[in-house]
């Protein structure tokens, strides 16, 4: 099933179609989803003296969830113009994104060797949220950016 699924992606991509993107108005959904969670986020947190790892990465989830439905709605004035920048948007973010995650290992080091801590490694949870989370802002905000420019 898995290589028919990539098979007609890839015929679709070859016939030179356009990744679908959600209506204009999911938009509003992502930020919905991305408020909602944010503020179970600070909730659980301010209401347990020990708040639960499991709702603080269930709402860590759903602000990526909120912030990918973001990335993949659709302008209300959609072209190839916003297209472009779109692409263009997404190159700059993976480069940014990835400069950044290999200087920060590097940050940390020197800010532990500052304050004479041991190293101490990321956690896996809060690393992945940092990636993806940053590269979904990185990518909204040259996409305004760009849009901007026009």
């Amino acid at each position: 099933m898995k290589s028919s699924i990539l098979k007609k992606f890839c015929e679709f991509e070859k016939k030179g179609g356009v990744f679908p993107l959600l209506p204009a108005y999911f938009i509003w959904v992502g930020l919905t989803v991305c408020l909602l969670s944010i503020l179970g986020l600070l909730l659980v947190h301010f209401q347990f003296e020990n708040p639960v790892d499991f709702y603080k990465n269930l709402f860590m989830h759903f602000i990526l969830i909120g912030l990918f439905i973001i990335t993949l709605s659709r302008d209300k004035n959609e072209d190839e113009r916003t297209l472009q920048l779109r692409y263009r948007a997404f190159g700059f973010a993976f480069v940014l994104g990835t400069f950044m995650l290999l200087l920060m290992p590097f940050a940390a080091m020197i800010l532990d060797s500052i304050n004479d801590r041991t190293p101490l490694e990321w956690e896996q949870d809060q690393s992945f949220f940092f990636i993806i989370s940053s590269f979904l802002f990185y990518y909204l905000m040259y996409f305004q950016i760009f849009k901007k420019q026009l």
